[in-house]
């Protein structure tokens, strides 16, 4: 059946929510008129209240207390927010923090993804998950990224048609110039580039000698990071951060919840098929509630990370259902802002703020 709200219903529904996210206690008809709306009288909020009841968006735990969300609440609430503009909703310090995390690092690790997820595990303080598209050996690198940093440092980004598989910082002379690192970005593409993995596999180096001349030891920390990305990549990389943040949550603290939420989170290839069966084609993916995610109690929001029209992979948050789902969505548009700009053709350079 439809559920057709009125205006002052819907703002009195989305007000509750809003509340009951940021105190996780019930919430009264006292509460939503002197926050949010001052001009309606307590009396005309009750009643109101008592009519979503019946709706079924929301329910009264104890007969003297507020009104706690429900399922189809939290769903009306997260249509409500604006996903084209979500990233604006950050405050500056915010985005200044995800941004200087995301290149301070960059080069540092041997995956990207991986402090993605802790970028936003510590962001948001719930539990995050990368999952980048890049375990297939029939993968064919589109591109190879040197990017030169400062005090003799590159680094390297192998970009593929299924995401990046490996990024790491080299050594370079100091007082190496630009047009060093460009061509030699040149060669390694014109080399490596339009190869699948399982070709590298048989890569004999004697048979290019002549082309990398003067660029060997770039040349043999590319071809290091390839051949230890086939050792040890078989299928999709799953990366979880904060995996013990959700017990932080009163909603986790029964220990059955707890260990259904752990044993889930746990199992790598659970968090894949649960991600990777989102539709590509929708920008953030909402589930809520233990029949779309196996963990009762709880809500996940991923969104797909591309390179024009490709999905890469994605990223997203695990946390409970009275989530801050304004903030989660900001951070993760966020995110794929960066991941684009790495992985896409104009490179955002990490030092461009400096004098």
């Amino acid at each position: 059946m439809s559920k057709e709200l009125s205006e002052r219903k819907k703002k009195i529904l989305h007000a509750l929510v809003d509340l009951y996210i940021s105190t996780g206690q019930p919430v009264s008809s006292a509460d939503i008129q002197s926050k949010y709306l001052p001009e309606v009288s307590s009396a005309t909020i009750r009643a109101e209240l008592s009519a979503l009841e019946a709706l079924g968006y929301i329910e009264q735990p104890h007969t003297s207390a507020g009104r706690v969300p429900l399922k189809d609440a939290y769903k009306f609430y997260v249509d409500s927010i604006d996903g084209s503009n979500a990233s604006n909703m950050l405050t500056d310090q915010e985005t200044e923090f995800i941004r200087g995390s995301f290149f301070s690092r960059l080069g540092q690790i041997e995956d990207l993804s991986k402090e993605a997820a802790k970028i936003i595990s510590d962001v948001t303080n719930y539990t995050s998950f990368v999952v980048d598209k890049s375990g297939d050996g029939n993968v064919t690198i589109d591109e190879i990224k040197l990017i030169p940093l400062k005090r003799g440092k590159a680094v390297v980004l192998i970009v593929t048609d299924k995401g990046m598989i490996a990024d790491k910082a080299i050594d370079v002379k100091e007082d190496v110039k630009p047009e060093y690192i460009e061509t030699a970005g040149k060669v390694l593409n014109k080399v490596f580039a339009g190869k699948t993995i399982d070709e590298i596999k048989e890569f004999d180096q004697k048979e290019i000698e002549q082309e990398i001349q003067g660029f060997k030891d770039i040349f043999d920390e590319v071809l290091g990071m390839l051949r230890m990305y086939i050792s040890e990549h078989s299928s999709d990389n799953v990366f979880v951060e904060g995996a013990l943040k959700m017990l932080d949550y009163p909603e986790y603290q029964n220990i059955d919840d707890a260990k259904q939420f752990l044993s889930v989170i746990s199992d790598k290839d659970a968090v894949s098929e649960i991600i990777l069966g989102d539709d590509d084609s929708i920008e953030f993916t909402v589930r809520i509630g233990k029949e779309d995610s196996g963990v009762d109690k709880c809500a996940i929001i991923t969104a797909a990370y591309k390179v024009g029209d490709e999905v890469q992979g994605k990223a997203g948050v695990i946390g409970p259902e009275r989530m801050d789902y304004k903030k989660v969505i900001s951070v993760l548009d966020y995110i794929k802002k960066m991941f684009s700009s790495v992985l896409g053709s104009k490179l955002l350079n990490p030092f461009d703020d400096e004098e």
